[in-house]
């Protein structure tokens, strides 16, 4: 949905940086890492979760000029695209919207008395009830095809220990979701 509501020249800006971001990830995952501000997070999938939720979040909320203005000036004018969007992750999604950086990190989630609960009570809705797994699809993505099924099921074991695992049925059967009205 995020490539849909990005439009072709965001979209294709989005998967670039994707690209990019792998590559850079495979060769010196400390200094993309710190590009971000992100360099906290030593799990490649929390960071390119943070990556994806930044954009995701832009579309959401209604304000993708945010993100694709200046992608498509970078890209208008040569500018390195990673760059240009490490400044909005920094400075529109953690500065303006306030997200924390270390609500993306799976040891942070482990913790039962952290400064900003909602993040590891959202995590424990999604790994025990809803399965709202933000994975990239396979084909045509601006996701990292990193941010798997697999990377979130190992996300709640790890978070959470073995036996917390998403049943769906049981929500749908428990909330009325096979009888919406």
């Amino acid at each position: 949905q995020v490539g849909v509501s990005a439009g072709p020249e965001c979209k294709a800006a989005l998967q670039e940086i994707t690209r990019l971001v792998d590559e850079q990830l495979r060769s010196d995952s400390h200094s993309v890492k710190a590009l971000f501000g992100a360099d906290s997070l030593k799990n490649d999938g929390d960071f390119l979760f943070l990556l994806a939720d930044a954009a995701a979040t832009t579309f959401q909320y209604g304000n993708p000029d945010a993100l694709c203005s200046p992608l498509a000036n970078a890209k208008k004018k040569g500018e390195s695209l990673v760059e240009t969007y490490a400044h909005f992750v920094k400075d529109y999604f953690v500065k303006k919207l306030g997200t924390t950086v270390s609500s993306y990190d799976q040891e942070y989630l482990k913790e039962t008395t952290p400064d900003d609960s909602s993040s590891r009570l959202w995590w424990f809705q999604v790994c025990s009830e809803v399965a709202y797994f933000q994975v990239a699809p396979k084909n045509d993505s601006v996701r990292s095809a990193q941010v798997n099924t697999r990377y979130n099921l190992d996300l709640c074991k790890n978070v959470y220990g073995e036996g917390v695992y998403p049943d769906v049925f049981m929500t749908n059967l428990y909330y009325g979701g096979t009888s919406i009205a």
